[in-house]
């Protein structure tokens, strides 16, 4: 079997490849930079989030699974590979317990107004005389609210309620799951751990903003494209915590620092010291369970 690398992430050291070539063992490894890939002969097709894989890659005779480094796979056409029964994985798992903690990190964060006291100490303020005025909120008995049910949203959900959270689930493939709009109504907190598609693709708008009670929180480590930040700056009784973009780097990065409780990382909530290696083992470990004969984890249904 073949194996064709294409493109590689800025945590991706040689180590880390060399790791990955030598856990494939029995596998021809082969790298490409740059565009238009020779894919012939090639079985598999290993891809980052920076390359577009479509119907041009896809319909190579030869080709039979795409699998992704990343959590994330709307670079990559699913409708058309579907259509050459090419099967497309990814590999969550690497990032899935840097993502949470991330999320659940800036949610408290933002519940007990760290970000405030921090601002005011900067200014040689001792605010403890306004306590009263914070809105300072316990996560025990909040009722939070989870969109999407996959590897990262599950982990988001036990976290959550490991600490006394009411937790809601939003997710259109769980049966009797609760709306968005129902979550929209109901949660102090809601943090996004779903896909991007044209379905949900600005699901965070200037309504749903508008509807959000004063002081509740929105979080978002999945996709940039789920909220709308344009809205965001018109509607500033949301607290934020934002880690993805629709366009990176942000170009209203300043003007959603200066917004009231906004917390702001560079699509940094994925990362840590071991990724590369991460990447390395759940990704041989998925292309070796296809190459022999089973199904590699964590398939794009």
């Amino acid at each position: 079997m073949r194996l064709l690398r294409w493109g590689r992430s800025a945590y991706e050291s040689d180590a880390s490849l060399r790791l990955e070539a030598q856990l494939l063992d029995g596998i021809e490894v082969l790298h490409h930079e740059g565009p238009d890939p020779d894919l012939r002969g090639v079985q598999v097709l290993a891809t980052t989030s920076k390359v577009r894989v479509g119907e041009e890659q896809l319909s190579s005779p030869d080709l039979r699974l795409v699998i992704t480094t990343t959590s994330g796979y709307e670079h990559i056409d699913v409708a058309s590979a579907r259509r050459h029964e090419v099967l497309v994985a990814r590999c969550p798992m690497a990032r899935r317990d840097a993502v949470v903690e991330s999320s659940v990190s800036m949610g408290i964060a933002l519940l007990r107004q760290t970000l405030v006291f921090q601002k005011d100490a900067e200014q040689g303020l001792w605010s403890r005389d306004r306590l009263l005025d914070r809105s300072l909120t316990l996560v025990r008995g909040l009722t939070v609210g989870v969109v999407g049910h996959g590897v990262i949203g599950r982990r988001a959900a036990q976290i959550w309620r490991t600490l006394g959270a009411q937790v809601w689930v939003s997710d259109p493939v769980m049966p009797r799951s609760p709306s968005f709009e129902e979550l929209v109504q109901s949660c102090g907190l809601i943090t996004l751990h779903c896909s991007l598609n044209p379905a949900n693709q600005g699901l965070v708008n200037a309504d749903v903003l508008q509807a959000m009670a004063p002081g509740s929180v929105l979080l978002n480590t999945a996709r940039g494209g789920l909220v709308h930040t344009a809205a965001l700056l018109q509607h500033t009784h949301v607290r934020a915590g934002l880690d993805v973009f629709a366009q990176e780097p942000c170009p209203d990065l300043a003007r959603l620092a200066a917004r009231p409780n906004t917390l702001l990382s560079p699509h940094a909530a994925g990362y840590h010291d071991g990724l590369g290696q991460a990447v390395a083992r759940e990704l041989a470990e998925s292309v070796l369970a296809f190459a022999e004969g089973g199904a590699p984890a964590h398939l794009v249904q």
